[in-house]
């Protein structure tokens, strides 16, 4: 972001709440409640949860005006860069030896909007263990516990075995979560699974993809669901398809075609 692009967001955000303070009339104290806020979730580990769960996916609806094919979503705070790359030929996330959850299976095919297999896209996933767990973010877990990059094919294809994830609570004890417990919300998001990809044609983009028919898709917390973004999953019970798939009990097969646009000029002013 340039230097006029940043002095520009950051004065009509300055003018934005001083509009604000002065129609409601905030007292000092009342102000002073906001700024502890914001101090207390850092200090508490939660960095910019707060402002995803209310802000983020506005944020990125922004970028996604005007774009053909696949949609990007939110990233929240749970991502971490340089995890590990995964060895083929059939890729596998990252998990204990007992890990808990039923296995999926994820997989699609990345193109261009005409129809052109993009080889070599590597794709940065992660997501939530069984409990709602995060590696590396909630104690206990091993590092980079289901978090892994893995890349397409020649045909543009891709395949990953990991566990299907749950929804989970976002922390309900901390500040946000007291946050949204004063303005009378939940604190739980639907499962999901993260995404970054990275390829030279469209560059990097985020995604989140949700499972249809899953508790939480019309009441998520961040409000980050999106029509484009929901995964059809089908238990796969056939012996034959799983042991193709080096499985030894029933999956959940899950299927998303990203459709990529080329990279674009950032927006400014």
């Amino acid at each position: 972001m340039s230097n006029d692009r940043a002095r520009f967001l950051v004065e009509d955000f300055e003018k934005t709440v001083v509009e604000f303070i002065r129609r409601h009339g905030v007292t000092h104290d009342e102000y002073r409640v906001a700024t502890d806020f914001v101090i207390s979730e850092v200090q508490a580990g939660e960095a910019s949860l707060a402002f995803d769960v209310l802000f983020e996916a506005e944020a990125t609806d922004n970028a996604n005006r005007g774009r053909e094919g696949s949609i990007e979503a939110i990233e929240g705070p749970f991502y971490l860069p340089g995890a590990p790359m995964l060895e083929g030929p059939r890729f596998v996330m990252p998990q204990r030896p007992d890990e808990r959850g039923i296995p999926l299976v994820f997989h699609g095919r990345i193109t261009t909007a005409e129809g052109e297999p993009l080889a070599g896209v590597e794709l940065d996933m992660w997501h939530a263990d069984a409990d709602g767990k995060y590696s590396q973010i909630h104690p206990g877990i091993p590092d980079w516990n289901l978090r892994g990059r893995f890349t397409s094919e020649a045909d543009g294809t891709f395949e990953v075995t990991t566990i299907a994830p749950p929804p989970y609570e976002i922390p309900k004890d901390g500040p946000t979560g007291q946050l949204l417990s004063a303005l009378g919300r939940h604190c739980f998001r639907p499962a999901h699974l993260h995404l970054k990809l990275r390829h030279p044609y469209f560059g990097e983009r985020t995604s989140q993809l949700y499972f249809e028919e899953g508790e939480y898709l019309e009441s998520d917390v961040a409000n980050a669901v999106r029509d484009g973004l929901v995964l059809k999953p089908v238990l796969v019970e056939a012996p034959d398809r799983i042991k193709a798939h080096g499985l030894t009990e029933s999956f959940v097969d899950a299927r998303y075609d990203f459709v990529m646009s080329p990279a674009r000029a950032a927006s400014g002013v």
